[in-house]
């Protein structure tokens, strides 16, 4: 989502010169989409099932990292706006777009499931359904989004006009934090200096994370705190609150940019100066992932940034 957008080719509704919004459907790997026609005449048939070719089309290029054969899906004034608003336009500027995403995400597929089709005209058709996009390997969760699209008929052929992908209000704060799900456990990083050991774990009802950290220098502990991870339903992100020993807290919003996370955070220290930073946490793989804190302020004064470091994920003590 950029803001670190999940762009993926999945577009946003938007009105077209009256020709309506299109939203970019996902099927599994190169599987024929179907779609539910609203009591589809006869003249229809054919057209519905040529929309369903072109969202197989779409679907093969897109799992095949095809840019331009995506592209080629949409109509040469295409808009596509993604679920956090940012408005994508032109089949050219689709095509890069998409280019950037594949490039970033290499290995994602999408996977697309259509709940209705109408046709709002001769030449024009509305579409509503949901879009799952899978990262490959252990790169994280699929990402579920619904999405409604206008098609529009050009010389005897159907391309997506307009499009928009939105968060699904329906799954409940566990279910979006699946998405950090490869956080919980024990993390320490040592160096020199200091050694950071975190430990993230479910709360009780499982709607939030919980990391609790400690930092040492020369086998002793120099501060500590908690984080607590939820979902804000109202900006359709993550959001962190922070508490250290010292007296001092921030909150903070995570926005994800393929394997990486930014998280924006500001707060208060103890003795009444304001802090902001902002941190990236990467997903290096199953067991290892990376920290870099960059943009840091305190009392409004810019510091030093921290350089990025690397985090390893503790093995199962012996007999547990």
């Amino acid at each position: 989502m950029r803001p670190v957008s999940r762009w993926f080719g999945v577009l946003v509704l938007g009105v077209c010169q009256g020709s309506g919004a299109q939203e970019t459907v996902k099927s599994g790997k190169d599987a024929p989409a179907t779609a539910r026609v609203a009591a589809p005449a006869a003249s229809q048939a054919d057209d519905a099932k040529a929309i369903a070719t072109l969202i197989a089309s779409f679907t093969k290029a897109f799992n095949a990292g095809d840019a331009v054969a995506a592209a080629a899906t949409y109509s040469e004034e295409a808009l596509v706006v993604d679920e956090q608003g940012k408005r994508t336009e032109g089949r050219a500027a689709v095509r890069d777009q998409l280019a950037a995403s594949f490039a970033d995400n290499p290995g994602s597929t999408i996977a697309i499931k259509v709940d209705a089709l109408r046709f709002l005209g001769p030449d024009t058709a509305l579409e509503e359904g949901q879009t799952t996009i899978t990262p490959d390997g252990a790169r994280g969760v699929p990402e579920v989004t619904h999405f409604t699209v206008v098609y529009v008929k050009r010389d005897g052929h159907w391309l997506q006009s307009a499009v928009r992908d939105e968060i699904r209000h329906d799954l409940t704060p566990h279910d979006r934090l699946k998405e950090l799900e490869w956080l919980v456990g024990d993390w320490i990083n040592e160096s020199q200096d200091a050694v950071v050991h975190t430990a993230c774990k479910w709360a009780d009802n499982g709607n939030f994370l919980i990391r609790e950290f400690t930092m040492k220098t020369h086998g002793q502990p120099i501060l500590s705190g908690t984080q607590r991870i939820g979902w804000d339903p109202v900006r359709g992100q993550f959001k962190t609150w922070i508490f250290d020993t010292e007296g001092g807290f921030g909150e903070g919003y995570w926005t994800r940019n393929g394997d990486e996370w930014v998280i924006k955070a500001e707060g208060v220290q103890q003795d009444g100066r304001h802090a902001s930073v902002t941190n990236i946490l990467k997903r290096l793989g199953k067991d290892r992932a990376s920290w870099q804190s960059v943009d840091r302020t305190l009392g409004g004064i810019a510091v030093p940034g921290i350089d990025e470091f690397t985090l390893v994920r503790k093995p199962p003590e012996a007999g547990k």
